[in-house]
């Protein structure tokens, strides 16, 4: 049973389009049209930062693994990229600039190593170590690329697109990325991927069919759960133990935020917190 949810006011003036929790799931931050991150205290229920990042909407933000503190890469409609670091104050540290929209970022588990999903298709990989720059670029969907995620060891990483599939790429020890899966199991757009943080198996998947599909992948892919929430799923957030799960979409041109709670065999049960 179901007892508990969480509600923040956002703070946000218009759209919001990502949500993550840090690492510990005690902060947790957002980013939207209005070209802001917020970051809140997840257990005072309350916003603690306001970042301007840009005019131009942020699409997509990840925190990174917290022995390198407390980063946040964000993407936007421009193309850029941009990494923030807090120290007294959040400070922008590197950014990239992409010739057309990145739709997504996600840093791989435990290394400073970022993701990119683009317009036309293409997934772009940043290196810490490479001072912010390209480390592969390769065209992984012909549509644009709305989420993208890797799982838990960061061998796989997950893609999503306008073509309605996902598709799971597989790093080898030279880290060129060879494609394992491909799934079309929504019926529409599918806008985020992500990767339960503790199971390189679970992966969960929502989009503009309004289904969130939890999956299992081993020999097969199986579907694991469906659950239609009846509005445009936008983006997902695991918390550090998956068992909190953070669903942000649009209905009737509202904003939504709803909370799902791990039950029995990664089954997850829905609370409105509108």
């Amino acid at each position: 049973m179901l007892t508990e949810s969480l509600q923040i006011n956002s703070g946000h003036s218009s759209m919001i389009h990502d949500i993550k929790y840090d690492y510990y799931g005690d902060k947790l931050a957002s980013c939207g049209s209005d070209g802001y991150i917020n970051v809140y205290d997840v257990s005072k229920k309350q916003q603690v930062a306001q970042i301007k990042i840009r005019d131009s909407p942020l699409f997509s933000l990840s925190w990174s693994h917290p022995r390198f503190g407390n980063v946040i890469a964000t993407s936007s409609y421009d193309g850029e990229i941009s990494i923030f670091k807090e120290q007294k104050d959040w400070m922008k540290v590197a950014s990239f600039q992409n010739e057309g929209s990145v739709n997504c970022v996600q840093f791989m588990p435990r290394e400073l190593f970022l993701a990119c999903g683009t317009s036309d298709g293409f997934v772009i990989l940043l290196d810490n170590n490479k001072n912010w720059d390209v480390d592969y670029k390769w065209q992984a969907h012909e549509s644009i690329i709305h989420g993208l995620c890797w799982n838990q060891d960061g061998s796989l990483l997950a893609t999503c697109s306008a073509d309605k599939l996902i598709k799971v790429w597989e790093f080898t020890n030279n880290n060129k990325p060879q494609l394992k899966y491909t799934i079309q199991s929504h019926l529409d757009v599918v806008k985020d991927v992500q990767f339960h943080p503790l199971e390189n198996n679970i992966l969960v998947s929502g989009g503009d069919d309004g289904k969130l599909r939890v999956h299992k992948l081993d020999d097969d892919v199986v579907d694991n759960q469906v659950i239609d929430f009846h509005m445009t799923i936008w983006r997902i957030s695991f918390n550090m133990l998956g068992n909190l799960l953070t669903v942000n979409g649009e209905s009737n041109g509202q904003n939504k935020i709803q909370t799902l709670k791990q039950e029995n065999n990664f089954q997850y049960g829905p609370i409105d917190c509108n």
